[in-house]
């Protein structure tokens, strides 16, 4: 009963978690599971995972098992699961069969919410834990997607700006971890199969040096294989997520922005850069590393933004933006057809409307090359657009640094003390005159450029 899930004891949730899960683990007991009603234990899972309900199990740890138990046992069998639970254990006889996920109505509630505020909140579980948990809930996020009952939840997803930019900040970190992992490890285990695949090179080691590499490269392997499923299924997450423009308008935030441009940029460059050779290993597929899928996905992310204002001038901003890569991966597309359409004609005029915002940056950057030194953001060293101040160090930083730095972080950059975005406040005065300034030297240049301009 509602009344009673609050005084539910965390081990109380814990034990039920490991049965549940436990059961799925072999043929035998997954079978003996015929014929049980688990309903009510799935309404128990929704509503425990609901933010309603999110001080009854505070856990991360536990509250990811939690949706490891929805992953496990309802559901219904894809290509990523070994089909050992019987249908009839996932799906609600009284709805004609369905699956729970989508009958039940207070999943099609607050299911799809609950999922992505969890694929944040395991950023405080541990790297290998956060990698499976994250990899199961974005398998039962895609199931959600797809689905009709849960289009009007994903919709009102995009009004929750704070739970959403913890999701979206997850996945980032997520991404960039995971790829600089794998790309660091694959030219690794390329240059061990070269090695091993010359006798005379390989019969030249001694026993010892064998043993080594050959321990190291199985490690590598190991690592890869766990990788690389959770970032190809990461990568296609923010490709299906941003078709909706909604959800797409989040991304763009100031705080998102910049660094949505930079991840995708790092990944872009570790795909197609100059040392993308390195990463041709033997059997790509034992390992699920697929490049071409992955450059697909990834150029069709580039392409749901390309026309986007605030996307292409982060783009101008980013140190990690390459108009040659761009250009060389536009080709690869095209060569490839693994762009069509609309798609590709966006993602191949993203080079020109970067050219463009560039010369707008490079006169922005000129306008306030001179500003007063308490108008730029003591972290960054930029010009600050809307200044805020922290009261636990008495400093003024950007609004969009703080925070992307609390995010990751939730103490004071200046002195560690614990901050948290609702302590920050709005530092009015200092706005109202950077504001001014900045008026002010645009006149100054308007005047300057028409003046030389009729003189001429």
């Amino acid at each position: 009963e509602d009344e009673s899930l609050p005084r539910m004891p965390e081990h109380l949730v814990d034990d039920l978690c490991d049965v549940l899960t436990f059961m799925t683990k072999h043929p035998a007991t997954a079978r003996a599971m015929r014929g049980i009603d688990l309903g009510d234990a799935f309404r128990v899972v929704v509503k425990l995972l609901s933010p309603k309900y999110a001080h009854t199990v505070r856990n991360y740890n536990l509250r990811a098992k939690l949706g490891d138990v929805l992953y496990f046992i309802y559901l219904p069998n894809k290509e990523d699961r070994s089909p050992t639970v019987p249908e009839s254990v996932m799906c609600d006889p009284l709805s004609g069969g369905r699956p729970y996920l989508l009958s039940d109505a207070s999943a099609q509630q607050t299911l799809a919410p609950s999922l992505l505020l969890l694929y944040g909140e395991v950023e405080q579980t541990g790297y290998y834990d956060r990698m499976k948990y994250r990899a199961h809930i974005a398998s039962l996020l895609r199931y959600l997607w797809e689905s009709a009952e849960h289009k009007a939840a994903f919709r009102k997803i995009a009004t929750d700006r704070d739970s959403f930019v913890t999701f979206a900040n997850g996945i980032m970190n997520e991404t960039n971890s995971l790829i600089a992992s794998v790309m660091e490890k694959l030219p690794e285990i390329r240059r061990v199969q070269v090695q091993m695949a010359n006798p005379q090179e390989w019969a030249a080691l001694s026993e010892e040096q064998r043993e080594t590499i050959s321990s190291r490269h199985e490690e590598n392997e190991e690592v890869v294989r766990g990788e690389l499923p959770l970032c190809n299924k990461t990568l296609q997450m923010l490709g299906w997520l941003n078709t909706d423009p909604d959800i797409r308008n989040l991304f763009l935030l100031e705080e998102m922005c910049s660094r949505l441009v930079n991840m995708l940029f790092h990944v872009l460059l570790k795909l197609v850069g100059t040392k993308g050779l390195e990463l041709k290993v033997d059997n790509p597929e034992s390992y699920n590393f697929r490049p071409k899928d992955m450059l697909r996905d990834l150029c069709a992310i580039f392409a749901n933004f390309a026309s986007a204002d605030e996307f292409v001038l982060e783009c101008a901003k980013s140190g990690y933006y390459e108009a040659e890569l761009v250009q060389k991966s536009v080709k690869t597309c095209q060569r490839l057809q693994l762009l069509t359409g609309e798609a590709m004609d966006e993602f191949a005029a993203l080079t020109g409307r970067v050219e463009v915002a560039s010369r707008t940056v490079e006169d922005f950057d000129a306008l306030t090359a001179d500003a007063p030194e308490e108008f730029l953001d003591p972290l960054m060293y930029t010009f600050m657009r809307d200044p805020v101040y922290l009261p636990t160090s008495d400093k003024v930083v950007d609004r969009a640094t703080i925070t992307q730095h609390l995010l990751n972080d939730p103490h004071d950059p200046f002195n560690r003390k614990d901050l948290t975005m609702d302590m920050v406040k709005d530092a009015p005065e200092l706005k109202e005159s950077i504001d001014r300034w900045l008026e002010e030297k645009r006149r100054t240049h308007k005047k300057t450029t028409s003046g030389s301009g009729g003189s001429s």
